[in-house]
């Protein structure tokens, strides 16, 4: 979360996150083992406002936008991974979907995850959290806080321990 002071402030935040000079890191811990240790993963996205789901298509289909998540793994375990991710693009649901959509859904997600597997680690929410910002400002009255970065440590990380 990022919160603004002024309506300048608030502005310019705004503007960083469109133009993607805020940078975000995401912490998952997914179901299953990679392919590979890292990989740019790069699909198209269908959003169904009415149900409130998106579904993802290896090929442009009719009302589709292009998602870009990467993915480099931090720790495999015995029968799931935790992965660093990125997103290039930021569509609704992009990371949960994507992942499920190749067979890695995030532990404890209730839409698009493995619930055989959730039931057996016993998590109730999704191992799913933004954990490093990078903040880019460029020439502007925040600029002085360009190249700052906020961690933090998602709270789900002791669950680990069931797979280990």
């Amino acid at each position: 979360m990022l919160l603004a002071k002024t309506k300048q402030a608030e502005d310019i935040i705004i503007e960083a996150f469109k133009s993607h000079n805020i940078k975000k890191s995401y912490t998952a811990w997914v179901v299953g083992h990679m392919t590979q240790d890292s990989e740019r993963l790069r699909a198209y996205l269908v959003k169904d406002s009415k149900k409130a789901v998106v579904k993802i298509y290896d090929n442009e289909v009719k009302n589709a936008k292009e998602i870009i998540t990467s993915y480099k793994v931090l720790e495999d375990l015995k029968t799931t991974s935790l992965l660093k991710l990125e997103i290039e693009t930021g569509r609704t649901h992009q990371i949960r979907a994507h992942l499920a959509h190749i067979g890695h859904a995030i532990i404890g997600d209730d839409k698009y995850g493995d619930f055989e597997q959730n039931k057996t680690l016993g998590l109730r929410y999704q191992a799913l959290t933004a954990t490093e910002l990078t903040l880019n400002f460029n020439k502007t009255t925040l600029s002085y806080l360009s190249g700052k970065i906020f961690k933090v440590s998602p709270t789900w990380l002791k669950y680990l321990e069931r797979d280990r």
